[in-house]
């Protein structure tokens, strides 16, 4: 009796349609996935492109308030001069010198207040920096994310071409099967073929068609 190995030498034509099907329905859903990642990347982008907006228009408000402030510390400073030599002309000292006191005190609290500003204003900036650097590396995962997603498509492309030129060499090796199979029946005779299983002797007669060199055994 022949001893024949179960092989690999062909795929069943419903099993390479299911694989194809599959392939490409994991693909569909790779590439939705990426689409979304993109969008969802882009969402954000925009996002933080707002944000980055709102934090410059921020910044620039304090700055015009900080100016304004230093202004009028310059002014009150100036008119905090004129009243000290006004005071030293003035009968009564006392009196001066405690409304002296009362606007030196004002101009400490817009020091402080000018101070406060100033360091509010520093950590906008340093926000402000980060967030670009948070734009950039979205940007850079944006288009990293594209270039993947067209190797993808590349890819599935040369599969694709792949599968339709095996289908097409497969053609004739599948005709020639079957008329070997035909004639390796008409060779065995009834008697042999009766020895097989069924639908499992076709499939020997075949196998055997396909190995050169090896004859049928009569009866």
């Amino acid at each position: 009796a022949l001893d024949i190995s179960p092989g690999s030498r062909s795929m069943a034509p419903g099993l390479r349609q299911w694989l194809s099907v599959e392939l490409r329905r994991q693909l569909q859903e790779e590439q939705a996935s990426y689409r979304r990642k993109l969008q969802a990347s882009q969402e954000g982008q925009q996002r933080q492109a707002q944000l980055v907006q709102r934090l410059q228009a921020k910044i620039l408000q304090y700055k015009k308030r900080c100016s304004e402030l230093e202004q009028q510390l310059l002014e009150r400073s100036t008119e905090l001069e004129q009243q000290r030599l006004r005071v030293e002309h003035s009968q009564d000292l006392e009196s001066a010198l405690f409304r002296l006191e009362e606007e030196q005190q004002r101009s400490a609290s817009l020091a402080q207040v000018n101070a406060m500003l100033r360091e509010q204003l520093d950590q906008a900036g340093s926000a402000n920096q980060a967030l670009s650097e948070d734009i950039r590396k979205v940007t850079s995962d944006w288009t990293r994310s594209c270039k993947e997603l067209e190797q993808r498509e590349a890819a599935w492309r040369r599969e694709e071409e792949v599968r339709v030129g095996s289908l097409a060499r497969a053609g004739p090796l599948r005709s020639a099967g079957m008329g070997g199979a035909r004639e390796w029946e008409q060779k065995c005779g009834p008697a042999q073929v009766s020895r097989g299983h069924g639908g499992h002797s076709k499939v020997v007669c075949l196998a055997l068609c396909l190995v050169p060199g090896i004859e049928p055994r009569g009866a």
